[in-house]
């Protein structure tokens, strides 16, 4: 039963995992330079992404070099 005064619609009428074949579950918290968050919204702009879109993208990068070097 749902709860009193609650979103009758919730997890129905809102998508929450965007479009992506696997819903994204886990959260990482990075503190960095208010220079480079700058940086990064601005090229979330100019990309028509999100920051967090970004750093997911630069996290698979890294994470396949690594795989590559580890392979040689």
């Amino acid at each position: 039963m749902a709860r009193p005064g609650g979103n009758p619609d919730f997890g129905t009428k809102y998508r929450f995992d965007y479009g992506r074949d696997e819903p994204l579950s886990e959260q990482v918290k990075v503190l960095m330079h208010p220079h480079m968050k700058c940086q990064l919204k601005n090229l979330a702009d100019q990309k028509k992404c999100t920051v967090p879109d970004l750093i997911r993208e630069a996290i698979d990068l890294y994470l396949a070099s690594q795989q590559t070097s580890q392979a040689s």
